[in-house]
């Protein structure tokens, strides 16, 4: 059902209105293991999911809601509150798709939704990437899903960051991805980041145990850039950089599909800066420690291409590692302060509110904590800031790097 709706995503002049069959009537309960899901409340007329905002570029966006019972979806929108640009629905649905095209780089955008023309949720925004080089700011985490006060915490920090794009490194819902973890262990949580930063999840192990994860992949709106429309790997720009999420769950090795694609994408990547990210840390000194098998299969690409940071999740701390390439750390006296570093830097963040495993270091670790945190990565032009921040704010790890 996916792929399909992703066909039907065509601008109509600036901004082209979809209303789909809905989602929480596809949502019956067939697999084991997976709890109950109570029906929705009919009543009243009412947005039940969203909105959120996905695929923001420098000139277009998609919003997508869902609503309790069949109705005409719209949106209002425009570059101050009194709006001023609308668009009206086609057939009456509970689930909503909009996609804005033609809009400003780097501009700040009001909207609201409205059901049957009446105003259903209102207050929200959102930014277009800047064009070029200009400076933006994104966030990581991973292992989040747990619908605990960690989450709510690590998600208020994040906030307060204020990132233009999020990403999570995997196990996005605990426990297994079932339709009813959905919303109380991502939408609920992140209700007040998801309607106006877009983010863009990897598939985590846990995601992926109903059905190979598409319950979580049918609630999300991600990039279909990869080999057979099913976003479970994508790529996507913003601003000067290129960020490719993998599906670490599934065959990486050459002459798989994934792999195909991936040495595709990064060959034809034109970027300033070179981002991917996954759930399997191929680098880990915690509790499951490092996928060599990954780290063999994948170093040598990543070193090949001039990836610049690997960010991944599954051990539920933070690691920095010092540059690395063929397996071994370069650069590691220049130490948090980089320039043209000789290797990739890989990062484990794996605390975004799932319990925490103890810290580890090895002959890779710049530095490493057992704590809930995200991390932060501010780009402008070509220098780049990272830091991480644990759940209370407190900054504890901070790595530069500066290209020439």
């Amino acid at each position: 059902m996916k792929a399909s709706r992703r066909g039907a995503l065509v601008p109509f002049a600036r901004f082209a209105l979809l209303a789909l069959p809905g989602l929480l009537a596809s949502c019956k309960e067939s697999d084991g293991g997976c709890p109950g899901r109570a029906a929705p409340d009919p009543a009243p007329l009412r947005v039940v999911r969203g909105p959120q905002v996905a695929q923001v570029t420098a000139t277009s966006a998609v919003i997508a809601w869902l609503s309790s019972t069949p109705a005409a979806g719209a949106v209002e929108y425009g570059t101050d509150p009194g709006l001023g640009s609308s668009a009206a629905g086609a057939a009456a649905a509970t689930e909503h798709v909009a996609a804005l095209s033609g809009l400003l780089p780097g501009t700040l955008y009001h909207y609201r939704v409205l059901l049957d023309g009446a105003a259903a949720s209102e207050g929200h925004v959102l930014t277009t990437a800047p064009a070029g080089a200009a400076p933006f700011r994104f966030a990581v985490f991973g292992d989040s899903g747990a619908g605990n006060q960690a989450q709510l915490d690590v998600a208020a920090r994040v906030l307060e960051a204020s990132p233009d794009l999020v990403l999570i490194t995997g196990d996005v819902v605990y426990d297994r991805g079932c339709p009813g973890e959905i919303d109380p262990r991502y939408f609920e949580p992140y209700a007040g980041l998801v309607d106006r930063i877009p983010f863009y999840p990897a598939l985590g192990n846990h995601d992926v145990l109903t059905r190979g994860g598409e319950p979580l992949l049918e609630a999300l709106y991600l990039p279909a850039n990869d080999a057979d429309g099913t976003e479970r790997f994508y790529s996507f720009e913003h601003g000067d950089a290129h960020f490719v999420a993998l599906d670490s769950n599934g065959s990486l090795e050459p002459g798989s599909v994934q792999r195909a694609w991936l040495e595709a994408d990064l060959a034809a990547a034109s970027a300033t800066w070179l981002f991917v990210y996954f759930h399997h840390p191929p680098y880990s000194s915690s509790r499951h420690g490092s996928s060599v098998r990954l780290r063999e299969s994948l170093g040598p690409l990543f070193d090949a291409r001039g990836v610049d940071i690997v960010f991944v999740g599954h051990d539920h701390d933070y690691e920095r590692t010092f540059p690395m390439a063929a397996g071994q750390t370069v650069d590691a006296a220049s130490d948090p302060d980089y320039v043209d570093p000789g290797g990739t830097v890989y990062i484990v963040t794996g605390g975004g509110g799932r319990g925490l495993y103890g810290k580890g270091t090895s002959f890779f670790t710049a530095y490493s904590e057992s704590s809930h945190h995200f991390v932060q990565v501010d780009v402008a032009g070509s220098t780049l800031t990272l830091q991480a921040a644990r759940d209370d704010g407190a900054v504890i790890d901070r790595m530069t790097i500066a290209k020439s």
